[in-house]
C-alpha cells in the first residue's frame, strides 16, 4: 500500500443514471452446466456445451470515467450496472468518492461518500448490499463499510488491517482473500457475516498482495501478487465449499497488480505487473480444467491495478495505471 493522503472531494460528476439493460444471455464466472445425453423418447434436455472462449478483441470505450484513479473497488449490482468506490487518484491520494456507472453508456450517478476515503481496496456483495472492504490512506485499514439507505457506515472490522486485498462472491457472502495487514501477508481466507463480521474459512498456502483474483465454479484462483517488492508465479485455488487451497499452476511470467475475469470455461488474465516498477499489455488465457495457459492478446497499452466489470461475454477495465492513474476505459469482447 501506497502511504498517500486523503482528498475528500472531486469535480462533480454525471447526474443521472440511464435504466440499466442488456442483451447479454450468461454472466461471466459462471460455465453453462452439463449434463447426460437423452434417451429417445426422454423429456430430458439435451445437453449444453460450456462456452470455451478463444479471441479476446480489445478496444477503447467512448466514454470515460469522471475522474482518473486506480486501485479501487468495483461491485456488480445488475446486468452492467456497478458502483464504483474508493481507489488512488492524482498525487498519490486515496478518495471517498462512489459512484454508479451505466456500463452499457458510460451515465454515473453520484453516490454518497464512503465513510472513510480508502484506496488499495476491494468490494462485494454482502446480500444486496455493496460493501468495500480494509484498503489504506495513511495507513491500513480493517474497515468494513456497507452501503446502506443514504450512506456508507462502518458495520464491521476484520480482525486485522488489510490492504492490497482481494475480494470474491461465495453466494451473499464476499471471501477476502490475500491483503498486507502494515508488516505482514496474512494467509487467513475470511468469509463475511451480514453483521460485518468475519470468519477464517481457509488458508492460503502463501500470504500475498495484489493479487489477481476470478471465481470458476467453486473454486477462488489466487494469480501470482506481490511479496517483499518481488512479483510471484504461483497459482493458488481455493476451494470456496471447504477452504482447501493448492497450487495448481505457474504463471508464464511472474506477475502483480493484475486484472482477471472469468468468462465460460476459461479465466481471462489482463496486463499487470512483471516487477513493481514495470507494466505489461499482455493477455492470456488460463483453462482451470488442465492448468495451462496460452497467449490472449495484448492490451492497447501496459496497464496495471484497474477495475474489472463483466457483463456475458464483455469486459471493460476502469481506469488504472499506465503508469499514472488513469481515466480511460477498455472494453474487451470475448468470442
Amino acid at each position: 500500500m501506497r502511504r498517500v493522503l486523503t482528498v475528500l472531494a472531486v469535480a462533480p460528476l454525471l447526474a443521472g443514471c440511464a435504466a440499466f439493460t442488456s442483451s447479454e444471455s450468461a454472466s461471466p464466472g459462471s460455465a453453462a452446466p452439463t449434463g447426460t445425453p437423452s434417451s429417445p423418447g426422454s423429456s430430458s434436455p439435451a445437453p449444453v456445451t460450456p462456452f470455451v472462449p478463444r479471441v479476446a478483441s480489445v478496444s477503447v470505450a467512448r466514454w470515460r470515467l469522471p475522474v482518473a484513479v486506480g486501485r479501487q473497488a468495483v461491485v456488480p449490482v445488475g446486468r452492467t450496472a456497478v458502483v464504483m468506490a474508493g481507489g488512488l487518484v492524482a498525487g498519490d491520494q486515496s478518495t471517498d468518492v462512489a459512484v454508479r456507472i451505466d456500463l452499457a453508456t458510460g451515465l454515473t450517478a453520484r453516490l454518497p461518500p464512503l465513510a472513510v476515503p480508502v484506496h488499495d481496496v476491494a468490494g462485494g456483495l454482502l446480500g444486496r448490499r455493496p460493501v468495500v472492504v480494509g484498503g489504506g490512506n495513511a495507513t491500513e485499514q480493517d474497515v468494513v463499510q456497507t452501503l446502506s439507505g443514504a450512506a456508507w457506515h462502518v458495520t464491521g472490522h476484520l480482525p486485522t488491517s488489510r490492504s492490497d486485498l482481494n475480494v470474491v462472491q461465495r453466494g451473499p457472502q464476499p471471501v477476502v482473500i490475500g491483503g498486507y495487514d502494515g508488516a505482514n501477508v496474512p494467509t487467513e481466507v475470511l468469509a463475511l457475516a451480514g453483521d460485518g463480521s468475519s470468519r477464517t474459512v481457509g488458508h492460503l498456502v502463501h500470504g500475498v498482495r495484489y493479487a489477481a483474483t476470478a471465481v470458476s465454479h467453486h473454486t477462488a484462483y489466487a494469480f501470482g501478487g506481490e511479496v517483499l517488492g518481488r512479483e510471484l508465479g504461483t497459482v493458488q485455488a481455493v476451494d470456496l465449499t471447504t477452504g482447501r487451497t493448492r497450487v495448481v499452476a505457474t504463471l508464464p511470467v511472474p506477475l502483480g497488480h493484475a486484472m482477471a475475469v472469468t468468462v465460460g470455461s476459461r479465466i481471462l488474465l489482463m496486463g499487470g505487473r512483471v516487477t513493481p516498477d514495470r507494466q505489461t499489455a499482455a493477455m492470456w488465457w488460463f483453462d482451470p480444467a488442465t492448468g495451462r495457459f496460452t497467449r490472449a492478446g495484448r492490451l492497447p497499452r501496459a496497464l496495471s491495478d484497474a477495475g474489472v466489470a463483466a457483463s456475458g461475454h464483455r469486459i471493460w477495465l476502469l481506469g488504472g495505471e499506465d503508469p499514472a492513474v488513469t481515466d480511460g476505459v477498455l472494453t474487451i469482447s470475448v468470442r
